[in-house]
């Protein structure tokens, strides 16, 4: 976060209007000089006498009028030539002439303008050192307070720049940019400050969105519910038409799981709302009831919305399939049947990428009915696609439902024979029921398709050095996956394992060791592998170890076998 506001925050190239801001400060300081005597005129001698220069003297003497206009046309000569060397970006040659200025002017926009130049050298600590002293010299010069908390900014000098920042808020309250600075500098280090920053912006902004947002976040990291919904009601009160106040009000009640409000506030908006907004509306309720599996206590509300929408003529695809899900869950079939009847009307092919971005979702979320009868609808409606077969296979592979999973993927292949992920795992499920020759013959499809897919080498190799064969051939695959990805577990646990198969125990147990240190998901059966090699080595120590981190990643049969053999009678 502070190298993100560190970003927004740095300092751009000297502009001509600050340039001419100095320029007319110069002119105005020459205009105001102080008119002083030119002479001490003695009337009753009618005789002029001039003061002599003395080395005791205290202070210089005043300038006179002549002198002080000539010294006040050298400076602004000065700025100017200094003015165009900065604009020219020759600083260096801009800092000797400001040390000009300074033998004859040491106001706060000499120590400015040199700071200006320093930090476009990247010379922040001068830079910052400049600043100070422009405002020790004129503590109400507010740009030198601008530059100065943006060097300290720049420097990492949070808590400098925070406390300048909030002398600026005096100089210039409700500055929106000083707000803007203020809340991101607190955001994280001192939230509850920050809170009160966001208050003030959000009022000074008139409840601008983005600013909205960014204190909602604040507020919900906070965990202030009350609050965070109370900013998004505000925000939807000044800004009843904008359909991004209405989302992030929808969003606030599904958030802390206000869904009959939710459900209110989208009816309230249904006769305004475009299907662009319905469906951001629906998709994100959707996602929230199923996500938090609390369908039953809503079903009524649900019922009684949904019976209202039916009266809406939306033609948004999104929509009606997000209500049908909705309807199926909380197990209002007739509810459901209408909307996917309507869904699967509107549905061309535009919206097949958007079916299946849904099927993965509900996959993903462990949605097994909704998902099993969406890939069932749509595979039917897409009868040229073969991802819906696939990923009924995928399902039925994950429920161990081995025979069915094999008819999906053979169905998978037949709608689509270039489709390589199908075959593989073809390939997979032929190994399982010890169809070995047939297994062969999938993967080597798999891989004329694409001879360098890492999982399709992985499997078609580990599946080699589980039956003993073909182990160099093995071997070349599994470096094929190893080489694209050295820091695969899987892959890693592969090799190791083929090495081992083939006779080279200290490779295999290096290999191994290093695809543990990976990814913990991996960790049972490469323990398990570990403990196999250490076992055919008589080393029963290190073979039990192993065996036993085996069983605290999983329990299975397998690997109690292993144990219970090296344990003995």
């Amino acid at each position: 976060m502070l190298a993100q506001f560190k970003s927004i925050m740095k300092t751009k190239s000297i502009s001509y209007f600050r340039i001419a801001l100095i320029i007319f400060t110069m002119i105005m300081i020459a205009g105001c000089a102080s008119s002083l005597p030119e002479t001490q005129i003695n009337i009753s001698n009618k005789r002029i006498v001039k003061p002599l220069p003395s080395f005791f003297r205290s202070k210089p003497l005043p300038l006179s009028r002549a002198d002080s206009t000539r010294m006040a046309g050298i400076i602004l000569d000065y700025y100017i030539q200094a003015a165009e060397q900065q604009l020219n970006e020759e600083y260096d040659a801009a800092l000797k002439t400001y040390q000009r200025i300074l033998h004859l002017d040491t106001s706060a926009m000499v120590f400015y303008s040199m700071g200006t130049c320093y930090f476009k050298m990247r010379k922040t600590d001068l830079a910052i050192e400049f600043m100070e002293k422009a405002i020790a010299l004129d503590s109400t010069l507010v740009s030198a307070r601008e530059e100065l908390a943006d060097y300290y900014v720049e420097h990492e000098q949070y808590d400098k720049a925070l406390k300048t920042f909030q002398q600026l808020e005096i100089l210039k309250p409700n500055d929106e940019l000083t707000l803007f600075a203020l809340a991101g500098l607190t955001e994280y280090l001192y939230p509850e400050q920050s809170e009160i920053y966001f208050e003030k912006l959000i009022n000074a902004t008139g409840f601008e969105t983005d600013i909205v947002k960014r204190y909602g976040m604040l507020l919900v990291r906070m965990n202030k519910e009350k609050e965070y919904i109370e900013l998004m009601r505000n925000h939807h009160a000044i800004h009843p038409d904008n359909a991004y106040a209405r989302s992030l009000l929808i969003e606030a009640y599904q958030l802390y799981g206000h869904i009959d409000e939710a459900l209110n506030a989208i009816t309230s908006f249904l006769p305004t709302s475009l299907d662009q907004e319905l469906e951001e509306y629906y998709q994100s309720l959707l996602m929230t009831i199923l996500l938090s599996n609390d369908t039953i206590n809503h079903a009524p509300s649900i019922e009684t919305h949904l019976n209202v929408f039916k009266k809406v003529g939306t033609k948004s695809w999104i929509t009606n399939v997000s209500c049908a899900l909705l309807a199926e869950h909380a197990g209002i079939q007739s509810l459901a049947q209408y909307f996917h009847d309507r869904a699967l009307s509107i549905a061309d092919t535009s919206h097949i990428q958007e079916s299946i971005g849904l099927a993965y979702e509900l996959l993903r979320i462990d949605e097994s009915t909704l998902f099993i009868n969406h890939c069932n609808r749509y595979a039917k409606k897409f009868s040229d696609q073969s991802i819906f077969p696939f990923l009924l296979g995928i399902k039925a592979i994950q429920d161990k439902k081995n025979e069915l999973a094999f008819t999906h993927m053979q169905e998978a292949v037949r709608k689509n024979s270039s489709d390589g992920d199908a075959w593989a795992e073809l390939a997979s499920l032929h190994d399982t029921f010890n169809q070995h020759g047939a297994a062969d013959s999938c993967y080597r499809i798999a891989l004329r398709i694409d001879s360098l897919n890492a999982s399709y080498n992985n499997n078609f190799a580990y599946a080699l050095s589980e039956r003993n064969q073909d182990l160099n051939e093995a071997l070349r695959m599994s470096l094929i996956a190893v080489s694209q990805y050295p820091d695969n577990p899987s892959f890693l646990d592969t090799y190791g394992w083929v090495q081992f198969k083939l006779g080279n125990v200290q490779a295999a147990l290096d290999i191994l060791n290093k695809a543990l240190m990976q990814d913990i998901d991996r960790n049972g059966i490469v323990n398990y592998h570990i403990s196999i090699i250490y076992h055919t080595q008589q080393d029963t120590e290190k073979a039990l170890e192993h065996i036993d981190k085996a069983l605290e990643f999983k329990d299975d049969p397998e690997y109690k076998s292993l144990r219970d053999k090296l344990l003995g009678p």
